[in-house]
């Protein structure tokens, strides 16, 4: 691949689209054919739906992601559609669901069901097991500093591996449960 590096993401997706072509291919045969009915689900009449999709013209190639959100009639709320380029389908994916879900809290929706018809991002979303909790600001003095740092920098998003000069007290303070 001519020293070429690619991401595990990209790696990942490209081995489940070559395995699923592989058995379209060869499996073909043994596979009877079944009719089954398929709709639209409103999920009891119960929050407000949001379906959200992505599309790759070629699994590196033109992308684009789709969702709208729908009350539990079916009736249209809102949607929305974007371009992001030269990406690949997973990519796509999880931005139709990011920007469904921001598209959702604008619009102050708190009761919601989101589909995707893609397994992968509905695993890797569901892998997260996540809690909010609120907490006053003097318990989240560290995040603070973070904050702090983030206002003076010049990059939209910098990640940071190691902790920053400044922090160890705080850190130390946390881990101690000095009040």
């Amino acid at each position: 691949m001519e020293n070429e590096t690619i991401s595990y993401v990209t790696l990942r997706t490209n081995t489940e689209n070559l395995s699923q072509l592989l058995r379209t291919c060869f499996l073909k045969h043994n596979i009877s054919p079944t009719t089954s009915m398929v709709r639209w689900k409103a999920h009891g009449g119960i929050g407000m739906i949001l379906n959200v999709d992505g599309s790759s013209i070629g699994n590196l190639g033109v992308s684009g992601f789709g969702g709208l959100i729908r009350n539990s009639d079916g009736e249209w709320v809102h949607g929305f559609a974007g371009n992001i380029g030269f990406s690949n389908i997973l990519h796509a994916e999880l931005l139709a669901v990011y920007h469904d879900l921001v598209l959702a809290w604008e619009l102050n929706i708190k009761d919601l069901w989101c589909y995707s018809d893609s397994k992968t991002v509905i695993k890797l979303l569901s892998d997260h097991r996540v809690r909010l909790v609120h907490t006053l600001r003097e318990r989240n003095t560290c995040a603070d500093f973070l904050a702090k740092i983030g206002a003076r920098n010049s990059e939209a998003y910098s990640r940071i591996v190691f902790s920053l000069d400044g922090m160890s007290l705080l850190l130390l303070a946390d881990a101690s449960g000095t009040p």
